[in-house]
């Protein structure tokens, strides 16, 4: 018994000595992206075919890999470390390099917004023209286009680097937006593209909705991974369960059919080497690269990743690493399978993905790797399709081979620890193995843009890892360059290399590629009359500003008795009785707007001397009744405006009144005397006695006479003692 033991610990030795474990101690774990929401076309460059492939919902991404969007694409990104990107049509984004507190992104061309989610995270934007740090919290718009790229701060602060110059820039939100090209920096207004800016608040509210789930998936899942959910609270449950010597928390999806089982709903594509699993479930991407599956109860349980160990937390101690899919591989004639791989397996694979259980194959020692099927705890529970299904389906589950069990695996199938051509035949050839779906790509993007990528991959081999520190360290002791107002740059423009699939290699001297603005919606909505979109400012919020205007209505009927009352002054007359009666108004201005450009002239001669009272008239009156201009028409009576300020009773009387007050203005030039109205507005005011004495011999005519004249064209007087009774019934009636 003693030599039999000896022998297995001799034999495990050996095994390690030949296959080295990769665990987090030996280097740290990959970070590795997802396509999270993806509207149009969005293309993953591989660089092992010089070609594109489809982009769908939950594909991985992480240093090195290109994204591209089509000519109507908009795409939203997730790096578990906190940097979140949305990017806009045609926009090439690469990944220089992705560690847990630095994210370093290429913006070739186009425009994508940066957002820092985490606090010991520095974001670093880099283009031709220079790079943008962004520190935690902080969220910025780049636009980068050929000739020029422009910087927006949308919320915090952030640090431009111009490339050329080697000069430093602050950028704050709420101030002017930076905008360079290969000599200069310029200052613009700050403004973004309209529908930019309105899709990012779609996807915002979207955030923020799902934001306020409660329940067990906030407690279990890390932070990270926190913003998912919703969806685990929308399509399964927790439940505990006695497992591995103690009671601990799992979750279960309930909205699957009988039977389901994971790595069946989706498909497998090569990325980075590795088998790696694009589910069809709205979970699968967390559950599939994430902690890990495990049978019981005869059902499918998954173990949520374990950030940081907490005291009193009852969950399965799994490392928090991403992997490509846990499974181990077997095959059989034309038969390919895999099966779901427990918590404490080992997992084969060409990259060090990170963990205890992880091991890192290499050509060298695969040929000493000797694994068996029988070994396997949930062997019985494989999937397996035909090799010609393994990379043309997008899911497993109409393909599945049936009548699998236990013994036929175990008698009939190898195992592999990685895909190679013994597994599938035609692996090394086949060119569908890098896709995310079975799409055909019918457009491309330009070999012309190749060139970028070509450059930045030079940088990625170099292997240099950015630490946050030494990054702002570096940025602080780089001069301050100075913004030259003055200059004139153009606004970034981007040509669209879209062109369909079969002339990606034609010369650019033949093809006419059309070039655009791309912040043009954002230029044409500055130049209109309306104020230029901020991305400060919500869409709903100037509404409120017209309505607390007192009335829409007042604005138009200003204008008509401006016109009239014009020479003579318009603005006593428009602070008077406005505040009341903001419909009535309206309606003097129509019947004195004829008439009025001809009298006035003549009235500023006789009221010009009594006039030391206006001045103070619309330093009392003007800011607080606009719509007052109406009311008191009557241009020949600046006296008598000031003094009959009481707004409850002019109010009435001036809203009948109207059409007669531009008589009195007329009568006013023959016998300047409205001796009601002052004798009326006399008590408040002295200085109204003179023009009561001139205006008494008048008061007998103008209650007689009121009438006739607007017939003629020209207003009639208002007697005194209908404008202090307020009584409609006793306006003055047309001669």
């Amino acid at each position: 018994m003693k030599r039999l033991l000896g022998l297995s610990v001799a034999l495990l030795l050996a095994a390690l000595s030949i296959v080295p474990l990769s665990s987090a101690a030996d280097e740290p774990p990959a970070v590795v992206g997802r396509v999270y929401h993806v509207e149009g076309d969005l293309l993953s460059y591989v660089p092992e075919e010089s070609d594109w492939v489809a982009a769908v919902r939950d594909a991985p991404f992480s240093t090195g890999d290109t994204l591209y969007t089509g000519s109507r694409g908009q795409a939203e990104l997730i790096v578990p470390n906190g940097t979140w990107i949305r990017i806009g049509d045609s926009t090439q984004v690469q990944f220089i390099g992705l560690e847990p507190d630095v994210s370093e992104v290429d913006v070739a061309a186009g425009l994508a917004r940066f957002y820092n989610k985490d606090s010991d995270l520095v974001i670093k934007a880099t283009s031709l023209f220079g790079y943008v740090l962004a520190y935690p919290g902080s969220v910025f718009d780049f636009y980068v286009g050929e000739n020029s790229a422009e910087v927006i701060a949308i919320k915090g602060k952030i640090t431009f680097v111009h490339a050329p110059t080697n000069a430093r820039y602050e950028v704050a939100a709420g101030n002017p937006s930076l905008l360079a090209d290969m000599s200069q920096v310029s200052s613009e207004d700050g403004t973004v593209d309209p529908n930019w800016d309105g899709w990012n608040r779609t996807r915002e509210s979207f955030w923020a909705s799902r934001g306020r789930t409660t329940g067990r998936s906030v407690q279990f899942l890390p932070p990270a991974l926190r913003h998912d959910a919703y969806v685990f609270e929308e399509n399964g449950r927790w439940e505990q369960i006695n497992y591995d010597g103690g009671n601990r928390w799992f979750w279960r999806p309930t909205r699957v059919a009988a039977g389901w089982a994971p790595f069946t709903n989706g498909r497998w594509t090569e990325w980075y080497g590795d088998q790696t699993w694009v589910p069809s479930e709205p979970f699968g991407y967390t559950t599939h690269h994430y902690g890990n599956w495990i049978y019981t109860r005869n059902r499918w349980y998954w173990a949520p990743p374990v950030a940081t160990v907490t005291i009193g937390l009852p969950l399965l101690n799994i490392g928090f690493f991403w992997n490509p899919g846990r499974v181990s591989w077997i095959h059989s004639g034309s038969n390919v399978g895999w099966v779901p791989l427990a918590p404490r397996e080992t997992y084969y694979s060409h990259r060090r993905w990170g963990g205890p259980h992880v091991v890192h194959v290499t050509n060298v020692n695969i040929t000493q790797i000797n694994i068996r099927p029988r070994n396997y705890a949930y062997a019985r529970h494989a999937v397996v399709v035909p090799q010609r299904d393994f990379y043309t389906v997008n899911n497993y589950k109409t393909v599945r081979v049936k009548n699998i069990n236990n013994t036929t695996i175990i008698k009939n199938y190898q195992a592999a620890p990685v895909v190679n051509n013994a597994v599938v035949t035609n692996y090394s050839t086949t060119k569908q193995k890098y896709n995310f779906a079975n799409v055909q790509v019918k457009e491309k993007p330009h070999k012309t843009v190749t060139e970028r990528i070509e450059t930045n991959q030079k940088i990625i081999k170099e292997g240099r890892r950015e630490r946050p520190a030494v990054l702002q360290q570096q940025v602080k002791s780089i001069k301050e360059g100075k913004v030259n107002r003055e200059a004139k740059i153009q606004q970034p423009k981007i040509t669209n290399y879209i062109v369909p699939a079969t002339e990606i290699n034609r010369p650019k001297s033949e093809m006419k590629l059309q070039q655009k603005e791309i912040k043009k919606a954002g230029r044409e909505a500055k130049d209109k009359p309306g104020a230029p979109v901020k991305p400060s400012v919500k869409p709903g919020r100037p509404s409120p500003k017209p309505q607390g205007v007192e009335a829409e209505q007042p604005e138009k009927q200003i204008p008509k008795p401006k016109e009239a009352v014009a020479p003579v002054k318009p603005a006593p007359q428009t602070e008077t009785v406005a505040p009341a009666k903001p419909g009535r108004p309206a309606t003097k201005a129509e019947g004195v707007a004829p008439d009025k450009p001809d009298q006035p002239i003549s009235k500023p001669e006789r009221v010009k001397p009594p006039r030391p009272r206006p001045a103070g008239k619309p330093e009392d009156v003007t800011p607080m009744k606009p719509t007052s201009k109406p009311e008191r028409v009557t241009p020949s009576k600046p006296d008598s405006k000031p003094e009959a300020v009481a707004p409850t009773r002019p109010v009435p009387k001036a809203e009948k009144a109207t059409p007669a007050k531009p008589a009195q203005k007329i009568e006013g030039e023959v016998s300047t005397k409205p001796a009601p109205q002052r004798e009326r507005i006399a008590p408040p005011k002295p200085r109204s006695k003179e023009t009561q004495e001139k205006l008494a011999p008048a008061k007998d005519e103008d209650p007689d006479k009121p009438n006739k004249k607007p017939v003629r064209g020209a207003p009639a007087k208002v007697r005194s003692q209908d404008r202090q009774k307020g009584d409609p019934d006793e306006q003055e009636k047309p001669r």
